[in-house]
């Protein structure tokens, strides 16, 4: 669902970013090639800048699963760029003997079919959007989000993304609540913590 949200965040808030081969006043087409949401969100940064974020996991018997995920701009070429995540688990979290830490590397296209981001259809789907200026670690940071829920037979997600252009990677917070019926089986957030951006700078 993640990268459907991103595509409609950008479609919507930052059409630059989505040019597609259709006029700007038609929805795009599956067929239509865009510029890849996640790709225009780090492009405007130079190799080394990175974000860091927080995550807390809720599981239904109240354990709580902390984590710290670090996104760094390896390498970048008009083509494609590459992101490499490092994930840390902290706290409890840490002294319970998970992995001390996993590397992954993601290569993303400048281009993709729209279609790319289309989801599996479920019983129940519904996106919002909206605007919302959030305080995180005593900075304003205008966003703007997306809420989307759906249901099918394993239960239902509900997904809340809030983004801005201005922040590598775009994603600034995010919260997902998963249910099986009424009961609740996990519930996360994940907060932006710091930021090291490095602009790029423009060619004479």
């Amino acid at each position: 669902m993640h990268a459907f949200l991103l595509a409609i965040v950008v479609l919507c808030a930052a059409p630059a970013f989505a040019q597609q081969a259709v006029s700007s006043s038609e929805s795009p087409k599956p067929e239509d090639v865009i510029t890849n949401p996640t790709f225009a969100l780090w492009a405007n940064f130079a190799v080394g800048t990175s974000v860091a974020q927080k995550e807390v996991v809720t599981l239904a018997d109240g354990t709580t699963i902390e984590s710290q995920m670090t996104a760094r701009l390896v390498s970048k070429h008009p083509d494609k760029l590459t992101v490499e995540t490092t994930v840390v688990p902290l706290g409890a979290t840490k002294r319970a003997g998970v992995v001390d830490e996993t590397k992954t590397l993601t290569t993303y296209p400048s281009k993709v079919k729209f279609d790319n981001f289309q989801t599996p259809e479920s019983s129940g789907y519904s996106v919002t959007t909206g605007k919302e200026t959030l305080d995180l670690n005593g900075k304003r940071i205008d966003t703007e989000w997306v809420e989307a829920s759906s249901t099918n037979s394993d239960g239902s997600v509900t997904e809340k993304d809030w983004y801005a252009t201005d922040v590598p990677g775009g994603l600034v917070k995010q919260t997902v609540t998963k249910r099986k019926g009424a009961e609740m089986t996990s519930q996360s957030t994940l907060e932006l913590v710091d930021v090291k951006a490095k602009p790029e700078r423009k060619k004479p």
